[in-house]
């Protein structure tokens, strides 16, 4: 099965988890990081899952399905039991709810890449599927190319792309500009610590001699 990526904005946006043990926990790890309002509903909840309770909806009791709601962007069926699984994710799709039953893709209507962040970068693997291992693998490869350089790089960015958005009245100028700019690799130049050189390079002063 080929999976269409696609990155979502789930800030403040109801998410719901049915299990919470460790399979679960991963997952609410990294929607917390994306600012989703997130609800747990299990028998029982771990002592991992309970230090975030105050970032958490806890349900403690088991999960029925009445439950399930339209109210909810995505459900995550993390119960490890896969008759369950597959009843929540049959229950999603006749309703029209994305739910992804975890190391199951069988049931999934999405499923999850492994993830790395660097700052504003956010780099997605997936096999879609066919290995999770694999997956993470490539992710720690890329980890030693993508390195924490580009965090830095990432928020020089931020801070200037504002002004260099206003400082030209096209899009092909902007283009040719952070072309030169790239060029000029300043990846290696933050890795020699020249990070006041590349805002140099941002800078009106440094752009009008262009």
């Amino acid at each position: 099965m080929e999976y269409y990526p696609l990155f979502l904005d789930i800030k403040a946006r109801p998410i719901l988890i049915i299990g919470g043990g460790n399979i679960a926990l991963e997952k609410i790890q990294n929607l917390l990081k994306a600012g989703a309002a997130i609800t747990v509903i299990s028998p029982e909840i771990s002592t991992s899952i309970r230090r975030f309770n105050r970032r958490l909806t806890l349900i403690e009791r088991p999960f029925e399905m009445s439950d399930i709601s339209e109210k909810y962007l995505l459900i995550f069926a993390a119960t490890g039991e896969s008759t369950l699984n597959a009843a929540v994710s049959k229950e999603c799709l006749g309703r029209r709810i994305l739910c992804n039953t975890v190391d199951e893709p069988a049931f999934c209507h999405y499923i999850i890449p492994a993830i790395l962040r660097r700052g504003a970068i956010t780099v997605a693997v997936s096999t879609s599927g066919v290995s999770p291992f694999m997956a993470r693998e490539i992710k720690d490869r890329l980890k030693q190319i993508v390195g924490p350089e580009y965090t830095v790089l990432s928020r020089i960015l931020k801070k200037y792309r504002t002004s260099i958005k206003a400082r030209f009245n096209s899009f092909q100028e902007r283009l040719a500009f952070w072309r030169v700019f790239f060029d000029s690799n300043p990846i290696q130049m933050i890795q020699d610590g020249e990070r006041i050189a590349v805002e140099k390079k941002l800078t009106p002063n440094e752009i009008s001699h262009r």
